[in-house]
């Protein structure tokens, strides 16, 4: 049995051996080295050949890959800080209930496929997969996986609480910079949420804290990045401040709605636009 399987080995190694040995022989004839050199020699070569066979292969099934995702997904898929509406407005859809929905701020991802009957038109469109993720800051690395999926985002804002419009430019940053939102153009609505409020702060108040934040975000982070990383994550023009509506790498609406008075006919015209009416 040992010497059948010695035999085996021998005759399946064979034609690598001799190509070894052709090498070894070559390289001793051009360079006048001994045995062990040109054994090395061969050696070297032959692992430096299968290494850049590899690359290739690696650079054709990476370029294959990263080619692969040309259109964007079907889902709805709905962000904001944690109360914003997100939740109420995604139950307020699927229930149809038109009283107030009362919700908690939620640690897990809500979703379900159903149809959204678009105000008192009676049209509806869908079923659609609608997606709602957390607003939790330690939760929403999460979001990013499902970008990806999105047809097109819906950005809840709360207009009354102030405080939290820095933390919203900077989760916009992260959705601006992110290679999906870029290479597939996703569409994102800014829908300004609680218009219904006496302290909701107005549209105009709200872009320019975003733009402020965003702005300084630019500057800083572009000064700590070099080279590809730089251009990979740099927004708005050079020598121009940030601007929302015209520097935005991917379509950007913003409207203002209340989720808790069913007042939100732009947020249904921006549905319309990207999934059409049945």
């Amino acid at each position: 049995m040992a010497t059948e399987l010695a035999d085996t080995s021998s005759t399946e190694l064979g034609p690598a051996m001799e190509l070894l040995n052709g090498i070894a022989l070559s390289a001793q004839a051009k360079l006048g080295v001994g045995d062990g050199a040109a054994q090395a020699i061969a050696w070297f070569s032959v692992l430096m050949v299968v290494y850049i066979v590899v690359q290739v292969l690696k650079g054709v099934i990476g370029g294959a890959m990263s080619k692969k995702r040309t259109k964007r997904g079907n889902n709805l898929l709905f962000l904001g800080q944690c109360g914003a509406g997100k939740t109420t407005l995604f139950f307020r859809l699927r229930d149809r209930e038109e009283k107030q929905v009362t919700t908690v701020s939620s640690l897990k991802m809500i979703r379900d496929s159903f149809q959204i009957k678009m105000g008192d038109e009676g049209a509806t469109i869908g079923p659609l997969e609608v997606v709602d993720c957390p607003g939790h800051l330690r939760l929403r690395g999460k979001s990013t996986d499902l970008v990806p999926e999105a047809r097109c985002i819906v950005y809840l804002v709360d207009s009354e609480d102030k405080p939290r419009l820095k933390d919203v430019a900077e989760h916009l940053y992260e959705l601006f910079t992110n290679q999906e939102v870029m290479s597939l153009g996703i569409p994102i609505l800014l829908a300004l949420n609680k218009i219904d409020l006496p302290s909701a702060r107005t549209e105009k108040f709200i872009m320019e804290e975003l733009e402020r934040e965003i702005e300084q975000m630019r500057v800083s982070r572009g000064a700590t990045l070099d080279g590809q990383d730089a251009v990979d994550s740099y927004l708005g023009v050079d020598g121009e401040k940030f601007r929302l509506r015209e520097h935005a790498p991917c379509p950007l609406e913003i409207c203002r709605i209340s989720v808790s008075k069913s007042d939100l006919d732009p947020f249904y015209d921006f549905l319309g636009s990207q999934f059409g009416l049945n």
